[in-house]
């Protein structure tokens, strides 16, 4: 049957039958199947496909042609290859070839727009397996056709480029720009975007670097100059203020904050969304009424029903029609409460903060401080927010924005708590109607196979139970193979398969699922059953290669398969998901085709890839010695340019990484599990996500009880340090002698000194100055004994700061100043920075106003060249109280109004502060420090400020 032949062309030529490779033997062979699938459906003269193959046409090779032509006929059936009148014509439809496919899906994308055209140019390329025609054996041939088809590959590329920097995501294009500069270099186009891209993402350094790249390379291989679109790029990289500035990656502005961007994290709208006309209406009846005066500040609108009706579907379809209301932007959540240890109110509200711009340490610990924070950084801003798969109105209430709002919540449950006490407007979706059904088949299908079988079109839907994502996996399955809406239906009738772990009791549904199953390639299969085994909501490429142990490319291709018969989605560029039903179908069969062998082994391959690839992004984001060796891994760890890029695959795959730790808890996989856990510390640490430390720490130091491990035990114990800042000091300091007699027992000194500098910021947060200097100059001597300089450098700031806050500011001088010297051999812009500060600190607590200001001076301007407002704030304002204290009032009050500035941008508590400064502008009065008040008072204010600046996980403040 010619419908089931499959021909590939955009990477190593490919044949399949009823989805399973088929040989093509010989060279020419593939060449003469290859230049008549270009032509799919069309007629090709023999003489031109002969000059093609063989690059001539005489009567010798015209006989070769009719043998290779009879040959193939005997491959691939006798139909499969007509002749008539000197032409042979591939009688298969054009979307039987992936290039004709790729075509369709450009020209489908240019009559579409925004989100909808992302989402066909992302099918189109994903269709691309490496270079067209990459191994045909035919020179006329290829010469022919290989420049247009890379051509028409690279502008599909450069057009989805376009689309993603509108919408945002310039951060995440920078690798794919890199690679292509690197494959195309005299490509000016790409150029330009790639220096988009890293402009964009704050790395204006790099950008102006590309354009020198390709300046050079424009000169030396073609004499020219870059053209105009790239010089006006250029100058857009090179003018002030023209695009994001990450605080990592430039100075502060001088006048007003720069705001984040407004967050656009929908995801992709459904392509073919249909019916539930009725419901869209009633949403937009609430959206209207929700404006009229007396009116409720917060419209919050509940979609409940069961699995698979469509409740993410309609939601994300109706946020998308109505997203330009809301221009402060739009929050998508997935609550799913499988993928969270703890509460699952407590992580959204950190990554709704973060969305919104809130500096990670400015996050505070527990549910309700966040929830005054998410209310805090949301008024004032119209946004729609839509809480995906929430589990009961309490885990929702927390994350409820106070005005001028609106929130879409999905969920299995009613949720009818929210009608009486928010006033929800609650609308339970029930499966499709039979109209529904047949027009998503006839979508699908075309209205020529449904009008020819209304009965069979019946009994199907009545099989899918009318579930939206049952009839669509029903409709892929008669597309993707061919059979008949009878022969499927008589099918259904027969088959027994059942899938008990679904407890919706669907059986019908389970035997859809069994039929877009079945109907897979046998790698296709593999992934999909791999998928089941995965934990977290999403995974991404290379993370899915590493689970089923295939090479990204061909993990890409498969997840596209995947995609294309409904089994799977992409929500954004790069990311994939299971619904939830197919994701238990999925792990059902990982057990009874793989067994739990195969299942673990799977898992196993994926959390020894992100154990791999976090060690490298920790490596930039805390560049101190880890103690862990980097596992082998058949795919690739993902490799990081700096921080920034490190930080981002921290917080993408932060959901992951925690549902990780769960599962290799569960699985017996128990060395994965605290490593997993270590890895999270710095990352979760950095956005004071203290209760997930602890309950993450649990599981870990449980874990490496397990293996038996001492080190891995002491390693977990020593995250017990975290617990100060949820006030646990007895146990923070429980778990750190635990940790330190672990450590000497196993003569390792250089985790003694860490676990002693823990004990020396444990005993600073309770105030106990002394217990805190002599732990941390127990630090200093195994540091310098070591010769680690910077652990060294580390205890030696730490022990400085501690001598201020005892009152001894002469030892804080002189350590401080070690400290400095050894940072500026390790090129620790921040770590100088602090130094720097806490000298002048200490200086103005000795009273030298002159020495104190001039430190300070310093401590800024390497804070503004890095751009670290939270930091150059705190020195800004320690000046301008020892500018006031030198009697420079005037300067005083501008520096202190440049602090209140950054302080307010990056939501710095301090602000308060420094604004009573500004007010009280009365000298000090005798025996008063730079701060106004008596040497005691500011000795506490010096301790609380330090406190509350040390930002987590920078490898200067404290050690894991």
């Amino acid at each position: 049957m010619t419908e089931t032949i499959r021909i590939g062309l955009l990477g190593p030529f490919q044949v399949t039958v009823e989805g399973l490779p088929k040989a093509v033997d010989g060279g020419r062979q593939r060449a003469v199947l290859a230049a008549l699938a270009l032509a799919a459906g069309k007629p090709v003269r023999s003489s031109a496909l002969a000059a093609l193959v063989w690059g001539e046409d005489d009567q010798a090779t015209r006989h070769r042609l009719h043998a290779i032509v009879n040959r193939l006929r005997q491959v691939l059936g006798p139909d499969v290859i007509r002749t008539a009148a000197g032409e042979y014509t591939l009688d298969l439809e054009p979307e039987a070839v992936d290039l004709h496919r790729f075509r369709a899906l450009v020209a489908e994308s240019k009559r579409v727009e925004g989100a909808a055209e992302l989402a066909a140019l992302d099918r189109a390329l994903a269709l691309w397996r490496g270079d067209p025609l990459a191994d045909i054996d035919a020179e006329s041939l290829t010469r022919a056709h290989v420049p247009t088809l890379t051509e028409e590959r690279l502008r599909a590329l450069e057009r989805r480029a376009d689309l993603v920097l509108d919408a945002g995501g310039h951060a995440e294009l920078v690798a794919e720009l890199n690679e292509l500069t690197n494959e195309h270099p005299l490509r000016e186009f790409l150029w330009s975007r790639l220096m988009l891209a890293l402009h964009r993402s704050g790395r204006q350094a790099e950008a102006l670097a590309a354009y020198q790249r390709v300046r050079t390379l424009l000169a030396d291989r073609l004499g020219i100059d870059p053209g105009e679109e790239l010089q006006a790029v250029h100058r857009t990289v090179l003018r002030p203020g023209s695009g994001p500035r990450p605080a990592e990656a430039v100075a502060a502005p001088a006048t007003a904050p720069v705001a984040a961007p407004a967050p656009r994290q929908l995801a992709i709208d459904i392509a073919g969304f249909t019916g539930r006309a009725a419901r869209l209406s009633e949403l937009d009846r609430l959206l209207d009424t929700a404006r009229e005066p007396g009116r409720r500040p917060v419209a919050i609108a509940v979609i409940s029903g069961p699995a698979g009706v469509g409740k993410t579907a309609l939601a994300v379809h109706w946020a998308h029609r109505v997203a330009d209301r809301f221009p402060d932007g739009q929050l998508h959540v997935n609550l799913s409460g499988r993928w969270r240890s703890g509460s699952a109110a407590d992580a959204a509200l950190m990554t709704l903060l973060l969305s919104l711009g809130t500096p990670p340490q400015q996050i505070p610990p527990d549910t309700d401080g966040r929830s005054a924070a998410l209310r805090t950084a949301l008024a004032g801003r119209r946004v729609l927010m839509l809480l995906d798969n929430a589990r009961d109105a309490d885990q929702v209430r927390p994350l409820l924005p106070g005005s001028d709002s609106l929130v879409v919540i999905t969920s299995r449950n009613r949720l009818r708590s929210l009608r009486r006490r928010e006033g929800a407007h609650l609308m339970e979706l029930d499966p499709f109607t039979p109209a529904e059904s047949t027009e998503l088949l006839r979508r699908v299908l075309g209205p020529e196979a449904v009008s020819s079988h209304p009965g069979a079109i019946a009994e199907l839907t009545d099989l899918c139970g009318h579930l939206p994502l049952a009839v669509a996996l029903a409709a892929e399955r008669v597309r993707n193979t061919g059979i008949d809406l009878p022969m499927l239906v008589e099918q259904a009738r027969d088959d027994t398969a059942r899938l008990d772990a679904l407890d919706d009791g669907a059986d019908d549904v389970r035997k859809v699922f069994s039929w877009s199953y079945q109907a897979l390639p046998e790698q296709a299969a593999m992934m999909f059953r791999t998928l089941g085994t995965a934990p977290g909501p999403d995974v991404g490429v290379e993370a899915a290669a590493a689970l089923a142990g295939a090479a990204p490319p061909v993990a890409l291709r498969l997840l596209e398969s995947l995609v294309d018969h409904n089994l799977l989605t992409r929500p954004r560029p790069g990311r994939y998901e299971l619904h939830d039903l197919l994701r238990v179908y999925a792990a059902e069969l990982a057990t009874a085709v793989d067994g739990e062998h195969g299942r673990t082994a799977a898992l196993a391959r994926l959390l020894d890839w992100y154990i791999a690839t976090g060690l490298g992004a920790r490596s930039h984001v805390q560049p101190t010695s880890v103690g862990l060796e980097t596992p082998r891994t058949e795919v690739a760890p993902l490799a990081f340019a700096d921080a920034p890029s490190a930080l981002r695959w921290f917080e993408t795959e932060q959901d992951n990484l925690i549902a990780a730790v769960s599962a290799a808890a569960s699985t017996g996989l128990d060395r994965h599990c605290w490593q997993l856990v270590h890895l999270l510390w710095v990352h979760l640490d950095r956005c004071r996500a203290w209760p997930e430390i602890a309950s993450l720490g649990a599981t870990g130091l449980a874990a490496a009880r397990r293996t038996g491990d001492r080190y891995a035990e002491a390693e977990m114990l020593s995250m017990g340090a975290s617990l100060r800042h949820l006030g646990r000091f007895d146990e923070a300091i429980d778990t750190q002698r635990r940790a330190l007699r672990l450590y000497r027992d196993m003569e390792l000194r250089s985790d003694q000194a860490s676990v002693l500098n823990n004990l020396g910021m444990i005993f600073r947060s309770m105030g106990r100055h002394e217990d805190a200097i002599d732990y941390l100059r127990r630090c200093v001597a195994l540091d310098e004994e070591a010769d680690e300089p910077g652990d060294l450098a580390v205890s030696l700031l730490n022990l400085a700061q501690a001598y201020i806050e005892a009152g001894r500011a002469a030892e804080a001088i002189e350590t401080a100043e070690r400290s400095l010297e050894l940072l500026r051999g390790l090129s620790h812009r921040r770590g100088q920075g602090r130094a720097m500060d806490t000298i002048g600190r200490a200086h103005g607590q000795l009273g030298d106003h002159g020495a104190a200001a001039s430190w300070l001076r310093r401590a800024s301007d390497v804070f503004a060249d890095i751009g670290d407002r939270w930091y150059q704030s705190g020195s800004l304002t320690s000046l301008g109280r020892e500018l006031r204290a030198h009697g420079s009032a005037d300067e005083a009050a501008e520096v202190l109004e440049r602090a209140l500035e950054l302080a307010t941008a990056v939501g710095d508590p301090r602000a308060e502060e420094i604004r009573g400064l500004l007010e009280d502008r009365g000298d000090s009065g005798p025996g008063a420090d730079a701060s106004g008040s008596t040497p005691e008072r500011a000795l506490q204010a010096c301790a609380a400020s330090e406190h509350a600046k040390g930002a987590p996980g920078e490898g200067v403040a404290g050690r894991p």
